[in-house]
């Protein structure tokens, strides 16, 4: 089977190259961005099996904002979405609006790996 390729949107530049080595120890493919407006651009010409979004982006754009734009979206509206915020009271809206997942940070980055995991069927990574 072909990796599965995850888009890490995180404004904190040195936490998301951390977790995106650490998912590719996993045999993860990872592409990292640090503004919403450039996760929709990898959305619309790239394929994701997974986003992993933190609250606070760098630029206009949060990561509840790109939540919502990505569920507009008829074809990336399916697409899992991690949501990562060390805000807990936000944790309910973000279900709301359609995130797969709410980690609260700061996180386990071997725990925050067996939830991926958990997302994708082991037999099809």
């Amino acid at each position: 089977m072909a990796k599965k390729h995850i888009l890490i949107v995180d404004g904190d530049v040195m936490k998301a190259e951390r977790l995106k080595r650490n998912l590719e120890t996993e045999d993860y493919s990872v592409d990292v961005v640090h503004y919403g407006h450039e996760a929709l651009m990898v959305l619309g010409r790239k394929w994701v099996d997974l986003v992993i979004s933190s609250i606070t982006l760098q630029g206009a754009m949060n990561g509840i904002q790109l939540l919502q734009e990505i569920k507009k979206n008829k074809e990336l509206a399916e697409t899992p979405i991690i949501i990562m915020s060390s805000k807990i009271n936000l944790e309910k809206s973000i279900y709301d609006i359609g995130a797969t997942l709410f980690v609260e940070k700061p996180y386990d980055v071997v725990e925050i790996i067996q939830k991926i995991k958990d997302i994708f069927p082991e037999n099809d990574k």
